[in-house]
């Protein structure tokens, strides 16, 4: 058995892992699409298959099998509940993991970005979670699971938003916005007539720019659009709920500083920065007197896998030996 270190970041979209040895030498790493079983369209019969390839499939590239590992830490999108995390808990002990930590990803950001591991990561990528690990070590999630949690963040929930501002307009004597030429632009549409359909039919088929559609709304918002800027600051309140709840209710001393890492494309690859700015404007007001520092990641989340995992196992591996690492695997 050659004692490995295993980390998994399961996306919504994208998906990584990487492997280490105690020591913190880089072993390898593989990357997949989406490993959210709610993402997939054959749902978690899909992911049963899937997961069990993807591992499986990484540790045989490196010579190695389940054996061999002898920590792993898995952050999976999806993982919301108590009865996902049994189930999912029970896959990994059939593919033959017996030591292994599993949370949902957006706990990833917390010892990726966060130093010491201490504090809050908010996910604003192809979907919205925001998760905090105090000074207790209690690691609790807030929001994840859409309508039910009323999740106002995510790429799908923006251009949805934009969409559906557009359409008021249109339709509903809804207040102007530049969204409108830039969407009709965007998707080659010509006529208000041929808004729905053309809509309908690239949601259906997936033929939507999800990316670009994002980008026309934080665009619109950073010329002063009332429409776009509202939505930011619906989206704002509820970011700034959650980091607030978590700041306020768990383990954050109020003379020490509480780390917040803001992680996700829409956050660290969108170039309009409106949105982390109303967020922090939020938390700051709610909690005055509060220390806070927000940071962007900027480590793969999966860097917060192998750490916990190095950490769970009792070794001793730095975050920068990790970064090095995964900069030769190009993660």
């Amino acid at each position: 058995m050659r004692n490995l270190i295993f980390g998994v970041d399961g996306g919504g979209t994208k998906s990584h892992l990487a492997i280490f040895t105690p020591d913190g030498a880089y072993v390898g790493a593989a990357a997949t699409g989406a490993l959210n079983y709610e993402c997939m369209e054959g749902g978690y019969s899909e992911f049963e298959a899937v997961l069990p390839a993807f591992l499986l499939g990484a540790l045989e590239k490196v010579g190695a099998t389940v054996d061999d590992v002898g920590y792993a830490a898995f952050g999976l999108a999806g993982v919301d509940t108590p009865t996902q995390h049994a189930r999912t808990s029970n896959l990994l002990r059939k593919i033959g993991f017996t030591r292994f930590t599993l949370c949902n990803d957006a706990f990833l950001g917390v010892p990726a970005g966060c130093p010491g591991g201490i504090g809050i990561c908010a996910i604003n990528g192809t979907g919205s979670t925001i998760a905090a690990i105090d000074n207790s070590g209690a690691a609790v999630q807030v929001s994840g699971v859409g309508e039910i949690t009323g999740d106002l963040g995510g790429s799908s929930w923006y251009v949805m938003q934009a969409i559906s501002a557009v359409y008021s307009e249109l339709y509903k004597l809804g207040q102007p916005t530049l969204m409108r030429d830039m969407l009709f632009m965007l998707n080659c549409i010509s006529r208000k007539e041929d808004y729905v359909e053309e809509f309908s039919r690239r949601i259906g088929e997936r033929d939507l720019d999800i990316k670009a559609a994002t980008c026309i709304l934080f665009d619109a918002a950073e010329t002063g659009d009332a429409v776009a800027l509202d939505l930011l600051e619906q989206s704002a309140a509820h970011y700034a709920g959650s980091i607030a709840y978590l700041a306020s209710q768990l383990d954050f001393p109020a003379d020490r500083t509480t780390y917040v890492t803001l992680a996700g494309s829409v956050f660290t690859k969108q170039r309009v920065k409106i949105l982390p700015q109303m967020i922090e404007r939020r938390v700051r007001s709610a909690l005055e007197g509060k220390l806070f520092e927000f940071l962007f990641l900027d480590a793969p989340p999966v860097a917060g896998a192998v750490l916990w995992a190095a950490q769970k196992a009792g070794h001793n591996i730095g975050m920068e030996s990790i970064k090095e690492g995964l900069i030769t695997a190009a993660l």
